[in-house]
Order: C-alpha cells, then sequence, then structure tokens
C-alpha cells in the first residue's frame, strides 16, 4: 500500500515520554502510514521499548553514531516514504483525529504542500518551576487560511510573531516529501544547515514557498518536560562537541552558529535570532534576504523584546546590542529609529489581534477549548487526548 503520511520520531534517552508518542500515532486503524523512530544511542531502555511493538507500522533505526540534533534529524527524514512527512517530538503527541483533518485539508488546498497548524500545550510533570501549573492548554477553530511565507516571517524578523508559531518540519506541521526533496537539491545535498533544525526548516520551507495553509484546529500536543532542549543549551554543546569528531565524513551535520551572530544574543532566545542565524546559514537566498538590513532589524527588535526582561539581564543585552552595532556599523541612531518604527509596527499588530484575542477569552468565537492546571485529571498527554475526544464528541451530539 502506497503511504500517506511518515511521521518520523528522533529519540535519545527519553524512555518515560516515548511510549506515549508512540501510541498516538499507531493508535489510529488507517494502514497508509508509518512511523519512524531513529534511536540515536539511547543509554535508557529505549531499545527494549521499542523491541515489544510489533506493529508493521512501525520502522526503528539508529544512525552508526551519535548526531547532533541537525544531523540526526537529517538521518532520520531520509529514510520517510510518505507522501506527506512531519517530525514529532518524542515528549509530543498527534491529535487522534490528526489525519482525518489532514484528508480533508488536503483534499480542499490541492495546491499546497506545507499545512501548519496552531498549537496545544501538554506539560509534564517535573518543570513547573518554569512553566508554571497549567498541564492542558487547548484551543481549537473550524478555521483554515492560506498565508504568505515571506510576510510571516518578515514579522518573525521585527519581534512582531514567534518563530514558534511558523510552519516548520517539526510538530505542529506536515510538508509534502516532494517538497523536503527540492529544498535538499537546492542546499547542497542537505536539508539542515544550522544547528537548530526546527527553527532552519521554518526559513527554508518560507524560501521555498510563498504560501502555506495555517490550520486553527491543533493537529498535535507540543509537549513539553525537564529533558526538552528547549530549556537548555546542551544543543550548542552537541554540536561542539561533534566538531572534533572525525568518525563521520560528508554528512549533513552542522556543527557550529554561524560567527556573524552574537553567542549570547542567540542563547537569549529571540526568535528574530533565531531566524537571522539561520538565513545567515541559508546557501540559497531570495530578495528578502539583505544582510545589512536585516541585521539592524534583528537588532532593533532585539532591543525591544529586552524592555521586558530582568533588569540585570537587559543591561547585559543591551550592552551586547550595542557591541553588536559597533562591529557592523550601524549607528545607534539609526538603531534607536528602526525600534522606534517597528514599535509601530507591534501597536498596529496588536490592535488588530485585540479583538479576536477578545472573543476568544470571552467565549464569543465558536471553539472547542480546554485547559487545565490538574495533574491528577491529565497525568500523560493521552490522557489530554481522550478528554479532547470526549469533548468533540459531547458538541457533535
Amino acid at each position: 500500500m502506497k503511504i500517506k503520511y511518515s511521521v518520523v520520531i528522533p529519540t535519545r534517552n527519553r524512555a518515560e515520554y516515548l511510549p506515549y508518542a508512540i501510541k498516538s500515532v499507531l493508535d489510529t486503524p488507517r494502514k497508509d502510514i508509518e512511523l519512524i523512530i531513529s534511536n540515536n544511542f539511547s543509554s535508557d531502555n529505549t531499545q527494549e521499548i521499542l523491541s515489544k511493538i510489533t506493529d508493521s507500522r512501525l520502522k526503528v533505526i539508529s544512525p552508526n553514531v551519535v548526531l547532533p540534533m541537525a544531523g540526526h534529524y537529517e538521518f532520520a527524514v531520509r529514510h520517510a516514504k510518505g507522501e506527506w512527512i512531519t517530525i514529532l517530538g518524542d515528549d509530543d503527541a498527534v491529535m487522534p483525529y490528526i489525519f482525518e483533518s489532514l484528508d480533508k485539508h488536503i483534499k480542499k488546498n490541492d495546491h499546497i504542500d506545507i499545512i501548519s497548524s496552531v498549537r496545544s500545550y501538554y506539560t509534564w510533570e517535573g518543570c513547573e518551576d518554569i512553566y508554571g501549573n497549567d498541564v492542558v492548554n487547548y484551543f481549537s477553530r473550524p478555521k483554515s487560511k492560506i498565508r504568505s511565507t515571506k510576510k510571516d516571517l518578515m514579522s518573525v524578523l521585527k519581534g512582531l510573531r514567534s518563530c514558534f508559531e511558523m510552519p516548520q518540519l517539526y510538530t505542529t506541521c506536515f510538508i509534502k516529501k516532494s517538497l523536503y526533496k527540492e529544498i535538499k537539491a537546492k542546499s547542497n545535498g542537505c536539508f539542515y544547515h544550522s544547528i537548530i533544525p526546527d527553527m532552519y526548516s521554518v526559513v527554508a520551507l518560507c524560501l521555498s514557498r510563498d504560501k502555506y495553509l495555517r490550520v486553527e484546529e491543533p493537529l498535535f500536543w507540543v509537549g513539553t518536560s525537564n529533558k526538552s532542549l528547549g530549556i537548555s543549551d546542551r544543543i550548542y554543546k552537541d554540536a561542539e562537541h561533534f566538531k572534533s569528531n572525525s568518525i563521520i565524513k560528508n554528512i549533513c551535520v552542522p556543527r557550529k552558529l554561524s560567527n556573524k551572530v552574537s553567542y549570547f544574543l542567540h542563547s537569549s532566545s529571540f526568535s528574530p535570532m533565531y531566524i537571522f542565524e539561520c538565513l545567515l546559514q541559508s546557501p540559497y537566498k531570495d530578495e528578502l534576504f539583505e544582510e545589512n538590513k536585516i541585521r539592524n532589524l534583528v537588532l532593533s527588535a532585539i532591543l525591544n523584546i529586552s524592555q521586558k526582561r530582568k533588569k540585570n539581564e537587559k543591561y547585559f543585552l543591551i550592552n551586547e546590542i550595542f557591541q553588536e552595532c559597533n562591529r557592523y556599523g550601524i549607528s545607534r541612531i539609526n538603531l534607536y529609529l528602526t525600534s522606534y518604527i517597528l514599535k509601530l509596527d507591534f501597536f498596529i499588530f496588536y490592535c488588530t489581534n485585540f479583538i479576536v484575542n477578545f472573543l476568544k477569552k470571552t467565549g464569543l468565537v465558536s471553539a472547542n477549548k480546554l485547559k487545565s492546571s490538574n495533574r491528577i485529571e491529565f497525568p500523560t498527554i493521552l490522557d489530554a487526548s481522550n478528554a479532547i475526544t470526549n469533548i468533540l464528541k459531547k458538541n457533535k451530539l
């Protein structure tokens, strides 16, 4: 049977979460899907868990050496055979209705090869000190829209939109395998060229297509655990460590940040800097990219965002921004002028979205929603999925 959907899970030492991600995919009776799990030399009981699964739709692979994240993603995805592909985090999950929903959107939009959905969140036990007490946060509307990749990418560079709301080859998005192959062919045979693969995929997709489909119905759970790389600097260390590894040659493994960005600003979690670094690393660019202009835009956006940080952190961030301006010949007058213009853009952007957000909060927009901080009621991500299934059934009656 022809495979329509490939779900790829690269994993390493997440045995306590992985079974839930697996079950969320394989619970469907459909035969036209495949689940590929790439075990990156886990030292826990991951292999034992995988060896007990007999479902023929599951394929387990492993690289021949421990790979940093981007290299592992590259290795894992090239084994996918489906018409549509995604990468699923090993502490994430797909929604129970995902494949049927995708069928509907693909049939209606047969010219689109990127489908991105709104995020829904599940927080695993153990990271409340960082993410608060919310366990489940789900909000779904029966709405979809064709959006501009270039316009939305510029919004991220301006600090108006989070990079995590963008289409990417990771949880929340499916892309056609043909698009993945096309990007590789244009990029010296490698899809990824930055050490942060999900952010690089944002740039690769947005530079490759003018439009994408944005679905306001969550297709995935974005899981957060105390092992999530988003709350550590391991991604930098893994890539740098691999730099001295001579076991493998001529493999698609990005090994360092661009030397044209500040490590301090990049590691301080600014969406504009993530995307800018990926633009610098991309082997192909279009008219969107003018390095000096974009750099000034990004530094101005970070200057605005940094005002919300703690006082001590803000001091060091602004000092680093000034150093970057000196390094690249950006005057402070130009920096602050651009910063002011971006503040006006933000005000307009905020006002435009205020009404919709207000209607969401007041319940005047037709939606299915679930928000809870009850850990006992939702001990796992699949319990959250079961609750959503029940809500949808109830609303159909």
